[in-house]
């Protein structure tokens, strides 16, 4: 198999750093290599973090002198990798067994695919709940001429980031990771890629994700000003002649944001970016604006994941059966 690269930023999660470099370097194929970017941690990390060193001589660290942000980090660990492959795992969360070599086997059998993704399981609290995305009921290759219609049923880009091997070279043919696109670097690039050479999917859950007020993204996309700001900074970038290619599908799907409304009230205050409105990103920005963060406030987030879920499967199985049906 080709060589692969974990990429780990951390800051202040020794609590939960040794569970995830037990898990990935304990897989069935183990990585070649294991960067830690520790970005200036003030808590035991370090300790934790060469207590694993001395286990697993695959685990090399890098320390930031001072804090630069999680996405700094991030690019700072892709520059030094040296595997054909790469993978960001938060040191926070947690993969299970079996997912290196399954997301390797996948892309070793489609070699134009961008990256290999999964399902995964929230970790809310002592809670799992199950993260399906209900694309395939087995592993396949989506084509760039299938994407885009993944994304047209959903205000969500249809794969889950955080489970995401990615081709490094078609990850660096993208652009990368861009700091200016703070909290959705990750998802921007993985649209481009998407775009432009397809995906697979895998239908395990394979990749737990820790739910907690500290997530970068989470806590900072919630201040809807800020928020725009990066859809703004992403809009710009799809100025560049390097992304004339997939402009017409962000326009088609508007995948800037979780949260539509703000996208909405980006694209309609700028005349140049109204080639992005339609009606599908209408029709979720006023769910989205109406609905949804007024019924958040009252019922637990958990509640409310165990509804999309549902909302996917019926989804899905409508789909299927209209298929059929021809």
């Amino acid at each position: 198999m080709a060589k692969l690269s974990v990429i780990m930023p951390n800051y202040n999660y020794g609590q939960y750093i040794g569970e995830a470099l037990e898990a990935v370097a304990g897989q069935s194929v183990a990585p070649e290599e294991i960067i830690v970017i520790d970005d200036a941690s003030t808590d035991d990390s370090l300790r934790i973090i060469e207590q694993y060193r001395r286990k697993y001589p695959a685990i090399k660290l890098l320390r930031n002198e001072k804090n630069m942000g999680v996405v700094y980090s991030m690019r700072r660990g892709a520059e030094a990798a040296a595997g054909d492959y790469i993978y960001y795992a938060a040191s926070d969360d947690k993969v299970r067994p079996g997912f290196i070599e399954r997301s390797l086997e996948l892309l070793e059998k489609y070699p134009q695919a961008a990256f290999s993704c999964c399902d995964n399981i929230v970790l809310d609290g002592d809670q799992e709940i199950p993260n399906r995305s209900f694309l395939s009921e087995s592993p396949r290759y989506f084509s760039p001429r299938e994407v885009p219609a993944l994304y047209a049923g959903d205000p969500f880009t249809p794969y889950i980031p955080h489970t995401a091997v990615i081709n490094r070279s078609f990850f660096n043919e993208a652009g990368g990771l861009r700091l200016e696109h703070k909290w959705s670097c990750d998802s921007f690039v993985f649209s481009v890629m998407a775009f432009r050479h397809g995906y697979c999917y895998r239908p395990e859950g394979l990749q737990v994700m820790r739910v907690h007020k500290k997530q970068y993204g989470a806590s900072n996309a919630r201040i809807f000003s800020q928020e725009r700001d990066v859809i703004r900074s992403q809009l710009k970038t799809l100025e560049l002649p390097q992304y004339k290619d997939v402009l017409p599908q962000f326009r088609q799907a508007a995948p800037f944001s979780v949260y539509p409304y703000e996208v909405l009230r980006v694209i309609i205050t700028n005349p140049k970016y109204w080639d992005y409105f339609s009606l599908k990103l209408l029709r979720f920005a006023l769910f989205d604006k109406l609905v949804r963060r007024a019924l958040i406030r009252l019922l637990p987030m958990s509640f409310w994941r165990r509804v999309l879920r549902q909302v996917k499967l019926v989804k899905y199985h409508l789909m299927r059966r209209l298929k059929k049906d021809g």
